[in-house]
């Protein structure tokens, strides 16, 4: 079955089940053998092509491994549920490491600045820079909001090392244009493939490897750079100390803030009947310098509207939609409300607005931590191979 991102892109929990179910017999052996292959738009087949709703968490990392494990067992299944887990790594990376969040933006706006009439950047924006493989991808990423993995790699090398454009600008690009846009994972994998990330270690493009993983549709010999320019690499800052909230009480009276960060309301914990208000917070432009692409803005817009509405059935249940500190201390007078409470936002825009939004209501906001990035996000203090070693223990505490 070929799955295609640009069938029914809505952001509900409905649309996520489906596409898992239909790729689940493929999650063990196959997806090992040919999840690098990318056979091009429209043919992502060898992939779920989930990311969109596993990132906005209309379905879970705990019920994805949990059902690949009843489906294949550990062993056969092993690929898949790494990459599930390297996005929970990425994120407890950069939860210990907020700074590296706030250094990508600064260096990003000054690289914007920088190159503001460079003609080499505009033409990689374009798609003309007679890279064919790289210009495909451009137009792909443009037109559909999805890039395989494998395509995203390539990409970024052809970018920081062909190229020689900043990392800050790609990354950018990706937040703009991909509905899976997300802080930690695209920033540290910008940052990986630079050379930035691990001590030593990059990722350059081969045009053999683009050709034998394209299936021959691309083969861009002689137009790859063939070396690594190193690039300086500042000592990582020191993990801080992670703190997570208490688990909601129920019975509370409560005003929810809606946010793009986790959309699975429902399994929050979170009771529908101690809902008094909700507040719709948009972050989803803040992703990139210019704000996002129009089809991102609305796939997150529905997505958030869909989330919301489970909790708005009651016609006694009042909705404000906007970031205005005082529209929301309204909403909660207005209301029996005795607490502010909303999902856990990860390093990010989301996290930044709801911290300026806390300071402008002038009341501590409760932001709920999910078990499975409480157990952990705490393990990702230094490289993946430490972390992949805890997975096992982590699957057997969170998913039995």
């Amino acid at each position: 079955m070929t799955i295609d991102i640009l069938n029914n892109p809505d952001l509900n929990r409905l649309n996520a089940i489906t596409r898992f179910e239909a790729m689940l017999p493929k999650l063990g052996k196959y997806y090992a053998a040919n999840r690098n292959f990318d056979r091009g738009r429209g043919k992502h087949d060898s992939v779920t092509t989930l990311s969109p709703w596993v990132r906005h968490r209309v379905i879970l990392e705990q019920e994805i491994v949990s059902r690949v494990l009843t489906a294949h067992g550990f062993l056969k299944a092993e690929k898949f549920i790494q990459e599930v887990f390297w996005r929970t790594y990425w994120k407890g990376w950069l939860e210990m490491r907020p700074s590296i969040w706030t250094d990508y933006l600064t260096e990003r706006d000054q690289a914007l600045l920088d190159l503001a009439e460079d003609n080499s950047l505009s033409n990689a924006l374009a798609g003309e820079t007679g890279i064919d493989c790289f210009d495909y991808w451009v137009h792909e990423l443009k037109e559909t909001n999805y890039l395989h993995n494998h395509a995203r790699m390539w990409f970024a090398s052809i970018w920081v090392f062909t190229l020689k454009l900043p990392w800050t600008i790609g990354a950018d690009l990706f937040m703009r244009f991909l509905l899976d846009g997300d802080p930690a994972s695209n920033t540290l994998s910008w940052r990986w493939v630079a050379g930035l990330q691990t001590q030593g270690k990059n990722y350059l493009a081969r045009a053999g490897n683009i050709e034998k993983y394209t299936e021959g549709r691309f083969n861009p010999q002689n137009k790859l750079a063939t070396v690594a320019d190193p690039i300086s690499l500042s000592p990582h800052p020191d993990p801080i100390r992670l703190e997570f909230s208490d688990p909601v009480d129920p019975g509370t009276p409560s005003l929810l803030l809606v946010h793009e960060e986790d959309l699975g309301l429902d399994s929050l914990g979170i009771a529908a009947e101690d809902v008094v208000g909700v507040a719709i917070i948009p972050s989803t432009d803040d992703r990139a310098a210019g704000g996002v692409s129009e089809s991102v803005s609305r796939f997150v817009a529905e997505g958030l509207k869909d989330a919301a509405g489970k909790f708005l059935n009651n016609a006694n249940v009042p909705e404000y939609v906007g970031t205005d500190p005082d529209s929301i201390k309204a909403l909660y007078s207005q209301t029996s409300a005795q607490r502010l409470v909303t999902p856990y936002a990860p390093i990010g825009p989301t996290k930044s607005l709801l911290d300026q939004l806390e300071i402008g209501i002038c009341n501590p906001i409760q932001r709920v931590t999910r078990p499975w990035d409480q157990k952990c996000w705490p393990h990702a203090k230094k490289g993946f191979f430490g972390f992949k070693k805890k997975i096992p223990s982590l699957i057997q505490a969170l998913c039995s």
